[in-house]
């Protein structure tokens, strides 16, 4: 089965910190016996766990004092999503499936947070023919094709 990845995000953007997820859930916390222990005052001892659920991620909040915010929406339990970003205290954390994120490596470029990048649609090159416009008659069959 894949594997997934908790990112802790920086305060510039950038992935700090990394951690697999996979078939054994992981707490996430201040307290040094979390998996994931974060030097935060917002986090509660035991903050938030993902679990594996079947083949999808499944995020719970540990009844925290400050709550777990995925995507900006405050949740119990809640699926995860490839990229999701989630808040928990002050600390931002991004949720990535590989198997999605080495397919999503292929796809445009981002800028920073997350901004598309998209890129101009190559000129045609003047050896490349127009397509061709089809005629028709009165009844909408086609006559001939007209270049």
């Amino acid at each position: 089965m894949s594997m997934a990845v908790l990112y802790q995000i920086g305060d510039d953007g950038s992935k700090a910190e990394r951690w697999e997820v996979g078939n054994q859930p992981i707490v996430v916390g201040r307290s040094g016996l979390a998996r994931v222990s974060i030097e935060d005052d917002g986090l509660s001892r035991r903050h938030f766990m993902i679990a594996r659920n079947g083949k999808d991620f499944v995020i719970k909040d540990l009844n925290s004092r400050n709550g777990t915010w995925v995507g900006g929406c405050r949740i119990f339990e809640e699926k995860l999503h490839h990229n999701d970003s989630i808040l928990a205290g002050r600390t931002q954390f991004l949720f990535a499936e590989p198997a999605l994120l080495s397919a999503a490596e292929h796809q445009s470029p981002t800028g920073p947070h997350g901004t598309r990048i998209v890129c101009a649609a190559p000129k045609p090159q003047a050896d490349v023919p127009e397509p061709l416009a089809w005629q028709e008659d009165d009844s909408g069959q086609p006559l001939a094709a007209v270049a």
